[in-house]
């Protein structure tokens, strides 16, 4: 089955299904600037050879509805609880025609009607980390607060398809708040077909839209559970120190995908 047609169909169980068809902004950590390289209000981002972890889990709508602008509506509005996605992913990263370098990025956001009715889920960020500065730097000057962590550690070995295997991912120190994944994941040698993620964060410059499109996604299974502070804005969220994905869980492979970055019209 689809990626986004699995995502949705549970979506569809948690939220009124009238919802889901209704029409933390951060501050920059790292170099920041007026407007995006070279004066541009847009980038492309090439991925390849990617690993990708998703857990989807449910927060308080109430304190989700305080970290989102009010022109963005979250999935789970008019409802005690909504959908948030942890996701992280090491790729060979590509950014505006540069070099490419392996990296890692981890996002968590919010679940939202989609603004443009576009891609197979639209997300809201809270939280976006990178170990590659000229991505980070470029989504900064973009208007994106997004931060660069260079020593994010991502600890996965590939194995056999099929064969739970040991997985960490932890957001160290400037990362903010600090976070890590723990757990197994089950890498797939089966195809799903292709998917399509957006996500939005409103930024100095406008409301700026990542928009990913994979065309061949290999999805796995995957048992982790997310460990921050309690005190942090994450913890605060998720209601606690840790938490599990009981709504979804996925560790996906893909060989290439495509990201335009760009203030939305």
């Amino acid at each position: 089955m689809n990626t986004h047609k699995r995502l949705f169909r549970v979506l569809a169980l948690i939220v009124a299904p009238a919802l889901l068809i209704m029409t933390l902004v951060r501050p920059a950590r790292a170099e920041s600037a007026s407007s995006s390289p070279g004066g541009a209000a847009n980038f492309p981002v090439e991925f390849t050879d990617c690993v990708e972890s998703i857990g989807v889990t449910l927060v308080s709508t109430e304190r989700a509805r305080a970290l989102v602008p009010s022109e963005f509506h979250l999935v789970g509005e008019g409802t005690p609880v909504t959908p948030l996605v942890v996701r992280t992913a090491r790729c060979s990263i590509a950014v505006a025609g540069q070099k490419p370098n392996v990296g890692s990025i981890g996002q968590i956001g919010l679940v939202i009607v989609p603004p443009d009715f576009t891609g197979d889920i639209n997300n809201y960020t809270l939280l976006y980390y990178t170990t590659d500065a000229e991505l980070a730097n470029h989504l900064i000057r973009l208007g994106v607060g997004a931060q660069h962590v260079q020593n994010i550690a991502y600890g996965y070995v590939p194995g056999l398809a099929g064969s739970p295997a040991p997985f960490l991912v932890d957001v160290p120190r400037p990362g903010d708040p600090t976070l890590s994944l723990s757990g197994r994941v089950t890498r797939s040698e089966t195809p799903s077909g292709s998917f399509v993620a957006n996500w939005w964060q409103n930024g100095r410059c406008g409301n700026v839209k990542m928009n990913t499109d994979v065309p061949a996604i290999y999805i796995g299974s995957a048992d982790v559970t997310l460990t921050t502070d309690s005190d942090n804005e994450l913890g605060l969220l998720i209601g606690g120190v840790s938490t599990g994905f009981p709504v979804l869980q996925q560790f996906n492979t893909f060989s290439t995908a495509h990201m335009q970055a760009a203030v939305a019209p």
